[in-house]
């Protein structure tokens, strides 16, 4: 297909750019919504790719409030035709925000459903290999600091090893190579569930989830624990101080939406998988900002976090407010 056709011709200057060394994003307005390009960064030696099988499969899965957007490849990009404009994760940064936080949380429920639908309904042959941010951590986990990654990956190696200790470190990666291993009881998962794939639609309770470029095999609680990985993320920025003219962020609405979630997914079946995978969501971030944005002093603050979310296996990632 050409960029014209994946976009109905959509012509002009992007609404939005964001660039790491993993990935570079570029969000174009085409009519009431939106198109949303991505294209591997300069520390990624492949390009974007989704499995055409398992797309289908997700094209032919009938859901009710939150819809399952798709990719389309463009030569080596992935493009998404999404009717909405505002993207969940835009709740967990100061700013004055256009989403509504009662949207967003019915979007969330929704997303909750999706998942433990796409859980059962999509076969788990579509989907060959383990979710692939815990096979990214697992190589710089192995890795000796010189050869951990660009940019401060290395740097992160060294600090975090000294923070968080030998015995920690050793128990991430059993966790990571557990995710890896195909396993009786695996099901086909969307691989990388993050607010940034949830888009709020207009009306409660509808919403779009981008899905197709990381779907993977896994304990079906795995996507459950990754998205509330990035709950606990959020949580640790509510009361920071804000840019002056941005609007703080409210706790009110972490809750909310954080809630919406659970209600939706509904109780996880194996408590102990989602919290693993919650702590590996946040470690999986730390090492990516690092490795493909650079230094910044909170990551130490992250370090903090990390080593109380190993010890208790990520329970408070899934009890927490």
């Amino acid at each position: 297909m050409t960029e014209a056709g994946a976009v109905d011709g959509f012509v002009g200057a992007p609404v939005e750019e964001f660039e790491t060394g993993f990935q570079r994003t570029a969000v174009y307005r085409v009519g009431g919504g939106c198109v949303i390009v991505r294209r591997a960064g300069v520390d990624r030696p492949t390009p974007l790719a989704a499995s055409q099988e398992a797309v289908a499969a997700l094209g032919a899965l009938r859901t009710r409030d939150v819809r399952l957007v798709l990719p389309v490849a463009v030569g080596d990009a992935l493009y998404y035709r999404v009717p909405g404009t505002g993207v969940a994760a835009k709740l967990s940064v100061p700013g004055d925000h256009a989403t509504s936080p009662v949207h967003a949380a019915a979007a969330l429920r929704g997303t909750g459903a999706v998942l433990r639908q796409l859980h059962a309904e999509v076969p788990v042959t579509l989907a060959r290999t383990g979710p692939p941010g815990p096979a990214r951590l697992a190589a710089w986990l192995r890795s000796a600091p010189e050869s951990a990654g660009p940019r401060a990956a290395g740097a992160l190696h060294s600090v975090a090893l000294r923070l968080l200790g030998s015995g920690r470190w050793s128990r991430v990666l059993g966790w990571c190579e557990e995710l890896a291993d195909r396993r009786a009881g695996d099901v086909f998962l969307h691989g990388a569930a993050s607010l940034g794939s949830v888009v709020v639609g207009p009306e409660a309770p509808h919403g779009w989830l981008m899905i197709g470029e990381e779907s993977a095999r896994g304990p079906a609680d795995h996507d459950l624990g990754w998205l509330l990985g990035e709950f606990v993320e959020w949580r640790m920025t509510l009361g920071r101080p804000v840019p002056p003219g941005a609007v703080p962020m409210d706790p009110e609405v972490y809750g909310t939406t954080r809630a919406g979630l659970l209600r939706g997914y509904g109780p996880p079946t194996d408590p102990v998988a989602a919290g693993r995978s919650a702590v590996l969501r946040v470690l999986t971030h730390a090492h990516d900002f690092a490795a493909y944005m650079g230094w910044h002093p909170e990551l130490l603050e992250y370090l903090a976090v990390i080593a109380e979310l190993i010890d208790d296996e990520g329970a408070r990632a899934l009890s927490a407010p």
